[in-house]
C-alpha cells in the first residue's frame, strides 16, 4: 500500500455506458486513454472493471461483459499501459448498485416495504444475500489477476430501507422480531433496527475487504465514504472506515461542505492521505458542463491544504472517446499546484489543532420523521450525489462555518477518536446517540481541564436508543432534561438580546450550572392557524423557566451547554452570537491577525516527524476568479513545545521575515490570489 503516499494527484474517468447500441464503447482505445491520463499529469488513475450497469470491461465468467467491446480486454490493456507509464492503476468495482445481478436474480434484490425493487435506471442487490456476496467475491477474484495497486469499492451503502426476505430472516434470527414498521428515533426498537442496518453494511464491507486482502495482501481497498454526510438512510457507520485503508468519496456541495468533508475524511482515514473526489463537470448528471479552471484549482488546493490527495472525475463519451481539452485543463491545474502538491507529498502532513469538532455518524438522524410509517416515507435522493440535510450535519456545518470565519483551525473527532491530547476545547453538536465509552472519554476530558461546548440533545440516548430520560452527561452539563421540548420557533434570551431558533429544543433546568440565557417561548403554538401574535411570524412571547445557555464547572474544566440549535442557522444574527460565545471560550491561535476575510480558510498541519508546521491559506470566494487579497497580517500562537528557526514560502522556497514575542509569531503576506503555504521549520 506504499503507492498511496506517492500519489497526491489522482483521476477517475467515469464509465457507466450501456451496451444498448452496438457503437457504444466501440471506439475505446487503451493507448489513447492512457495518453489522456498521462497528459493530465496525475500520479494515479482509477480504471473501471465493472460499472453500475453490471457491465465488465474484461472477459468475465461470473458476470456480463460489455458487448460493445466484442470480447476485447480493455481493462487489462489499460492497466498494463498505465504501469508502463509509471501511473498507478486502481480498479473500480461497484456493489449493490449493480443492474446485471439484480435484474437477473430476483432473490438477490433489495425491496422496500411497498415492494419497490429499483429506482428508475438503478437496480439494487442486497448485501444480506449470501449468493450475491459470493458473486461479488468471484468478480473481485477475476479482477485481482491484473496488475492493479488496489480496489475502490463504490456504493457500499443502503439505497433504501430494505425489507427483502434476506433482511427479514436475518433480523428475525438476530432479535426474534419482525422488522419495525414505523420510524421513531425515541423508540429503542427502531434504533436497534437502524444499528442493525449499519452493522450489516459494515460487515458486508469487511467481508469484501478481507477477500481482497486474501487475494493479495499488498492490495489497498477502500469503500465509498461520501454518505458519511448524508444521514441515516444509507446506513453508513464508522465500520465502513474500519473496513477501508483510507477514506475516499465524491462530493457535490459547496466550499463549506468541502472544507468540512476533507477534515472528516482526515479523521476517519486509517492511512494517509485520504482522497477527496471532485467532478470536473458541475455534477455527474451533467455530461458536458465543465467547471472553470479556477474552481477546479480551488477544489484541489483545498484538499491539499487539509492534507489530502486531490482527485478529479471525468466522464467518457458513449463511443469510448475522451475530450482532450479536459485533460489539458487538469494538466494546467497540476502545473499551478505542483509546488504545493510536491511539498505535501514529501512531508505527508496531518491536520493539527487545539479545537476538536465532534462528528457522530450515529446521530445523523431526522427526528421530524418520528411517527412516520415506512410505507409513507418519501425522502428525496437515494444516492451519494444528493445533498441532504439532517439534524447533526446541518449544525456541525454551521459551526464549521463560524470557526472558518473566526480563523480557528479544528480537527474532527469521531467515535473512533480515543486520544484527545493537545486539545483544549471540544464542540459537540446535537450528538443525541453516544456510547458509554464516548461519554466516558468526554467526561474525563472535561474533568482533566478541558472545555466542552455541547448543544441540544447531546448524549440523551445510548447507541441502542435507550435513555434514562436525562442526558448521560447531565453531571458535566450541570443541567437536567425536563422531557419536554419547545415549539418549532423559540428564542434564546441573553440580556436584551433575542436569538431565534427554528427547531424544537430540549427544555432543561440548571442543577449546578450558572444560567447565562433563558428560553423565550412564543405566546401561541406555531402551528395554530387561528391564535397567533403576528400573521407572518411567531415573535418572542414570554420568558420561560428553562435555561437556554449555561456554564458549569466540572473537575478542572468547564462545560458550556446551549439548548437550542442556533449554530445550524447560517445567518448573520446567529453567527455573530456564536462568534461572541466562541470568542469567550475557544482558543484562538490566529487572534490578532488582520485583513483575513471570510473567504479565506486557514489550516495548520504538522509533518510526520513533527519537525515542521505548515500554515495554509486558501482564498475561495463566491464568485471566481478571486479578487486578490493584500497585506494580510498573520499572528499565530505556537503550540506548546514547538520551536522553529525559519519560515519559508512553499511556492518559491523563499525565506519569510517574521517577528516573535514569546509563543507568538507574526509575518505578512503582501499578496494572495488563491493558495499559499508556509513552513515553520
Amino acid at each position: 500500500m506504499s503507492w498511496m503516499k506517492k500519489a497526491y494527484s489522482r483521476l477517475l474517468i467515469d464509465n457507466h455506458i450501456t451496451d444498448l447500441k452496438p457503437e457504444f464503447m466501440s471506439r475505446f482505445e487503451p493507448a489513447e486513454y492512457v495518453r489522456m491520463v498521462k497528459l493530465s499529469g496525475v500520479d494515479s488513475s482509477m480504471v473501471y472493471a465493472c460499472c453500475h450497469n453490471g457491465n465488465c470491461y474484461y472477459p468475465t465468467k461470473a458476470g456480463h461483459m460489455h458487448t460493445g467491446l466484442k470480447g476485447r480486454d480493455i481493462f487489462g490493456e489499460t492497466v498494463s499501459l498505465l504501469r508502463k507509464e509509471n501511473i498507478i492503476p486502481v480498479a473500480y468495482y461497484t456493489v449493490i448498485y449493480h443492474n446485471e445481478s439484480a435484474k437477473n436474480h430476483p432473490a438477490w434484490r433489495c425491496r422496500d416495504i411497498n415492494g419497490k425493487e429499483h429506482n428508475g435506471r438503478y437496480w439494487y442487490s442486497c448485501p444480506n444475500s449470501d449468493e450475491y456476496l459470493a458473486y461479488v467475491k468471484a468478480q473481485l477474484s477475476e479482477i485481482s489477476v491484473y496488475d492493479v495497486a488496489g480496489f475502490f469499492i463504490d456504493m457500499t451503502f443502503w439505497p433504501m430501507v430494505c425489507r427483502c426476505e434476506n433482511c427479514r430472516a436475518k433480523y428475525l434470527a438476530e432479535t426474534g422480531k419482525e422488522l419495525p414498521l414505523t420510524i421513531d428515533w425515541a423508540d429503542p426498537e427502531w434504533v436497534i433496527f437502524q444499528r442493525s442496518r449499519e452493522r450489516w453494511m459494515a460487515e458486508f464491507a469487511a467481508k469484501i475487504s478481507e477477500h481482497v486482502r486474501s487475494l493479495n495482501p499488498d492490495f489497498s481497498v477502500t469503500h465509498q465514504f461520501s454518505p458519511v454526510l448524508h444521514g441515516w438512510g444509507m446506513g453508513q457507520s464508522s465500520g465502513i472506515a474500519l473496513a477501508s485503508d483510507y477514506a475516499s468519496g465524491d462530493f457535490y456541495g459547496n466550499k463549506y461542505q468541502h472544507r468540512l468533508g476533507a477534515k472528516i475524511f482526515d479523521a476517519y482515514s486509517k492511512f494517509k492521505p485520504y482522497e477527496f473526489m471532485s467532478s470536473r463537470c458541475v455534477n455527474l448528471h451533467d455530461h458536458t458542463s465543465t467547471k472553470s479552471e479556477d474552481e477546479l484549482y480551488l477544489h484541489a488546493g483545498t484538499t491539499l491544504a487539509n492534507g489530502g490527495a486531490y482527485f478529479f472525475i471525468d466522464a467518457i463519451n458513449t463511443d469510448g472517446t475522451l475530450n482532450e481539452d479536459v485533460f489539458r485543463r487538469i494538466a494546467n491545474i497540476g502545473k499551478r499546484l505542483k509546488p504545493f502538491k510536491d511539498f505535501v507529498q514529501e512531508k505527508t502532513p496531518e491536520l493539527s489543532a487545539v479545537c476538536g469538532l465532534y462528528f457522530s455518524m450515529s446521530s445523523c438522524v431526522n427526528p421530524e420523521l418520528s411517527g412516520v410509517k415506512l410505507a409513507d416515507m418519501h425522502e428525496a435522493g437515494n444516492n451519494n450525489m444528493s445533498v441532504r440535510e439532517n439534524i447533526l450535519v446541518t449544525e456541525v456545518t454551521g459551526t464549521a462555518v463560524v470557526l472558518n470565519h473566526m480563523k480557528v483551525p479544528y480537527k474532527i473527532l469521531t467515535d473512533l477518536s480515543k486520544d484527545f491530547s493537545g486539545l483544549k476545547t471540544i464542540i459537540i453538536n446535537n450528538a443525541a446517540y453516544m456510547s458509554e465509552e464516548e461519554v466516558s472519554r468526554i467526561r474525563e476530558f472535561v474533568k482533566n481541564g478541558g472545555t466542552l461546548i455541547a448543544t441540544g440533545l447531546t448524549s440523551l440516548y445510548k447507541l441502542n436508543g435507550e435513555s434514562s430520560g436525562n442526558f448521560q452527561l447531565a453531571d458535566v452539563f450541570g443541567v437536567d432534561y425536563s422531557g419536554k421540548k419547545a415549539e418549532q420557533i423559540s428564542y434564546l434570551k441573553c440580556g436584551n438580546e433575542l436569538i431565534s431558533c427554528d427547531m424544537r429544543a430540549p427544555l432543561v433546568k440548571a442543577s449546578s450550572a450558572r444560567v447565562r440565557g433563558i428560553v423565550n417561548r412564543t405566546d401561541f403554538p406555531c402551528s395554530d392557524a387561528e391564535a397567533y401574535a403576528s400573521i407572518h411570524s411567531n415573535p418572542p412571547g414570554y420568558d420561560s423557566e428553562y435555561a437556554g445557555l449555561t456554564v458549569n464547572s466540572y473537575g478542572k474544566g468547564c462545560c458550556i451547554y446551549l439548548a437550542q440549535s442556533i449554530l445550524r442557522k447560517q445567518q448573520d444574527s446567529q453567527q455573530e452570537f456564536a462568534k461572541k460565545l466562541f470568542g469567550e471560550f475557544l482558543p484562538q491561535p490566529f487572534k490578532g491577525s488582520k485583513n483575513l476575510p471570510n473567504s479565506l480558510e486557514l489550516t495548520v498541519m504538522k509533518t510526520e516527524d513533527a519537525s515542521s508546521l505548515i500554515i495554509s491559506l486558501v482564498n475561495y470566494q463566491e464568485e471566481l476568479p478571486n479578487i486578490p487579497l493584500q497585506n494580510l497580517k498573520i499572528r499565530f500562537e505556537l503550540p506548546e513545545g514547538f520551536s522553529f528557526k525559519s519560515i519559508r514560502r512553499v511556492f518559491d522556497s523563499s525565506e519569510v521575515k517574521f517577528s516573535r514575542e514569546g509563543a507568538l509569531v507574526s509575518f505578512e503576506v503582501l499578496y494572495l490570489e488563491n493558495i499559499e503555504m508556509f513552513e515553520l521549520k
